[in-house]
């Protein structure tokens, strides 16, 4: 297992960019096991951001 250490401001970008490609993916017909991992990693993220608030 990797673990990364971001900034707050680093974890909010890279969970925008995960979003507006989950927005993306959701949208086409086909779903891929790239989508079930990029929902991990917003659902990581979320999590992450709330233990800091």
């Amino acid at each position: 297992m990797v673990r990364v250490e971001l900034e707050r401001i680093e974890a909010l970008e890279l969970m925008g960019m995960v979003v507006a490609h989950l927005n993306v993916a959701e949208t086409s017909a086909e779903v891929t096991p790239r989508l079930a991992t990029l929902l991990s990693i917003r659902d990581k993220l979320a999590a992450g951001l709330r233990e800091d608030l």
